[in-house]
């Protein structure tokens, strides 16, 4: 009994007093030595009204006690504090050669550890339940080769109509989805052990046979679950109905069609300006980019060359100056407005030299904001501009404190319209100088061009 590595006791006599092997010195613990030959009712005084009553049935020579994992607050730390503890114990008559009863065999391993465990994975299992149940998303649990339904959430009931799923294939339970391809889907992931990822995929639902159709979008996964030995056993499905978002970039792509339809409208009416307007549009919506990027490069050059509208129809399209063209156009760089300075003397311009300017500065302060000075912090740009006899004009853009400068392996859309487009538009010359200190760009434009 001693050499067990279970804890094992006898409780001896009347008054039940104690024999320990050595396991059972870690159940005392802090009780450990003072307890050995104490009396049971001084050993677990705090236990005692509850474990006195099965001793003395078991010495009374009724049939063995068995409990398992029974909780006990026990006063066995040092300072006499208390702990819960759960044990899986036995308590069985130890007979005399006359059939006497002189102790009672304690066996109780104690099994906190396992307990603790158990109610841990409990209530993970728990709060994973009810996460899987409120999820947003629609979830679905399907098992073996024919898509048992095993759960599902409230996200995949809206979603397949409240059919009753759970316990169902999915052939048995959803055939519309069938007819639709999935299946097929779940038979190929099934086979491969593959996931499959979809996104903005149809789905019509027919809750009832001949009843109304339900066109919905979802983003999902179909993603197979396997064993320990690697195969597969069932289907996780998880997704989110994208509906509203199909819908709405529906929208969003007819008003783009608007938009072009109404800067069509735009360029015929502005008939003098029809010719820089469709290179723009031309230019700034061909290639690869996002539509998105290429829709605000767009307006951005637009809102440009409104801008000049805006000051020439405030003098009756009878001109600008420099300065106004300037000032208003780089307005729309925001804070970084701030760092970009205008020096040397003011000029009138002529309506067709002020809109072309404009765009100009434009591409320059675009360009500067995200490529250059004005995107960072101490970088700044310098406008300077003279007017020599003859009536010629001539403008530096200087950029300074901004990212080390490297030749462009290819002109963009901006740099063209500098170097050709502008160019011809003032009657003059544009030379960009891609210095490493910053970008230097150099017009040279008749006033009346």
């Amino acid at each position: 009994m001693f050499d067990s590595p279970f804890p094992i006791c006898l409780w001896i006599g009347p008054e039940y007093a104690l024999l320990y092997n050595d396991a059972y010195r870690r159940i005392l613990s802090a009780k450990h030595p003072a307890s050995l030959g104490q009396p049971g009712g001084i050993v677990w005084a705090e236990i005692w009204e509850e474990l006195q009553p099965q001793f003395d049935q078991v010495r009374r020579g009724g049939d063995p006690i068995f409990f398992e994992d029974a909780p006990f607050t026990m006063a066995r730390l040092e300072g006499g504090a208390s702990d819960l503890a759960w044990f899986s114990y036995s308590l069985s008559a130890l007979r005399a050669e006359d059939g006497s009863i002189p102790a009672v065999l304690n066996i109780s391993p104690e099994t906190t550890p396992r307990v603790l465990a158990e109610r841990q994975v409990s209530f993970e299992r728990d709060r994973l339940s009810q996460m899987f149940a409120q999820a947003p998303t629609f979830m679905a649990l399907l098992s073996g080769p024919e898509h048992r339904v095993d759960l599902a959430n409230g996200g995949y009931m809206q979603l397949v109509g409240h059919r009753p799923v759970l316990g169902r294939t999915v052939a048995e339970a959803l055939p519309d989805a069938v007819e639709q391809g999935y299946l097929t889907l779940l038979d190929e992931v099934f086979a491969t052990g593959r996931p499959y990822l979809a996104s903005g995929a149809k789905y019509t639902v027919q809750a009832q046979p001949g009843g109304p159709v339900n066109e919905r979008y979802v983003d999902f996964v179909y993603q197979p679950l396997k064993d320990a030995a690697g195969q597969v056993t069932g289907i996780f499905v998880q997704g989110a109905d994208v509906t509203d978002r199909q819908r709405q970039e529906l929208e969003l792509r007819n008003s783009e069609e608007k938009l072009k339809l109404m800067v069509l409208e735009l360029n015929h009416r502005v008939k003098n300006n029809l010719a820089t307007v469709q290179a723009i549009a031309v230019q700034t919506l061909s290639g690869d980019r996002p539509a998105a990027q290429m829709r605000e490069s767009f307006l951005q050059r637009i809102s440009a060359l409104a801008t000049a509208h805006d000051i020439l129809t405030q003098e009756q399209w009878e001109g600008a100056t420099l300065h106004s063209i300037a000032k208003r156009v780089l307005s729309a760089l925001a804070a970084a407005s701030d760092r970009v300075h205008v020096a040397g003397p003011d000029a009138s311009l002529s309506s067709k030299c002020a809109l072309a300017l404009s765009m100009a500065f434009h591409e320059l302060g675009t360009n500067a904001l995200k490529y250059g000075a004005l995107g960072a912090g101490g970088g700044y740009v310098t406008l300077s501009s003279a007017v020599e006899p003859g009536g010629r004009l001539k403008l530096e853009w200087r950029e300074r404190g901004g990212p080390a400068v490297q030749p462009p392996s290819r002109r963009g859309f901006g740099s063209r319209l500098l170097e050709r487009g502008l160019a011809a538009e003032l009657n003059g010359s544009v030379e960009l100088m891609f210095e490493q200190a910053g970008l230097r760009c150099l017009i040279a434009a008749s006033l009346d061009c």
